[in-house]
């Protein structure tokens, strides 16, 4: 199959989920074909492969088609990003407002990946450092490694059983040096990078935990290296760690 022809069958997909709603929630092949102007064995085609993948389920006895489970668990993802980043958010402004360093919250990806989802000031000054919704690799970041360090062992394997790209000259690609890490980060509770994701720029970084002990999302504060000498860290793990607890306190209350 060409690549438009790739590219025409996820966008089809895509118009079938949507055309779901609460005041129609199951709708049959004939409704759809005649609604999205596709021929029935089109919508038929991919009705197959959304079911496969549980995106829709078939009614047994209407025959007719709803959303599936991992709709649920797509749309629960992003809803609990978008909480994280909701409640987060005034305690970040105040951690900013503390501390004058650059402020970030990121979640893992699932794949090896961190994306940020708030950055702290944002302004041209500190544009270039990340940008809310980039995705960004987790071994070359104090946000990424202290969410790395919480991940099971085999979600760990499986990133560095990776190659590990270089973002500067000091980043860690080293997989067993790297393991090291991972574990004195997951002991110590926080991770710090030197100048491996940007020449000249730091950062240190602690989980935002949930009760179980889960790490949700990860906050950070980011400046020029000579501002993150021993007596700097000590006074930053202080302020990340009061807003990471704030930050999980209003979580668990939410959740309640």
């Amino acid at each position: 199959m060409r690549r438009q022809e790739h590219l025409s069958s996820v966008y089809n997909a895509i118009r079938i989920l949507q055309s779901f709603s609460d005041e129609e929630p199951e709708l049959g092949i004939t409704e759809l074909s005649a609604r999205l102007g596709l021929a029935k064995s089109t919508v038929f085609r991919l009705m197959r492969t959304l079911t496969e993948t549980q995106l829709v389920e078939q009614d047994a006895e209407s025959r007719k088609y709803r959303l599936g489970i991992n709709t649920f668990v797509i749309g629960s993802i992003a809803l609990r990003r978008m909480e994280i980043r909701v409640r987060a958010f005034p305690h970040l402004v105040d951690l900013l407002q503390r501390v004058r360093r650059v402020v970030r919250l990121g979640v893992y990806d699932g794949s090896g990946g961190v994306v940020y989802l708030v950055k702290l000031p944002e302004d041209k000054a500190t544009r270039s450092l990340s940008s809310v919704g980039k995705r960004v690799a987790a071994h070359c970041t104090a946000v990424g490694k202290v969410l790395l360090a919480y991940q099971s062992p085999e979600e760990q394997e499986r990133v560095l059983a990776r190659p590990l790209g270089a973002c500067t000259p000091k980043t860690i690609t080293d997989p067993e040096r790297l393991r090291q890490q991972l574990a004195q980060i997951r002991r110590q509770g926080y991770a710090t990078t030197y100048e491996e994701s940007t020449e000249g720029l730091s950062s240190v970084a602690v989980p935002v935990l949930s009760p179980e002990g889960e790490a949700l999302a990860a906050i950070s504060l980011t400046g020029s290296s000579n501002q993150f000498l021993a007596n700097h860290l000590h006074h930053y793990l202080r302020e990340l760690d009061l807003a990471s607890r704030r930050i999980a306190e209003e979580l668990a209350l939410a959740r309640e």
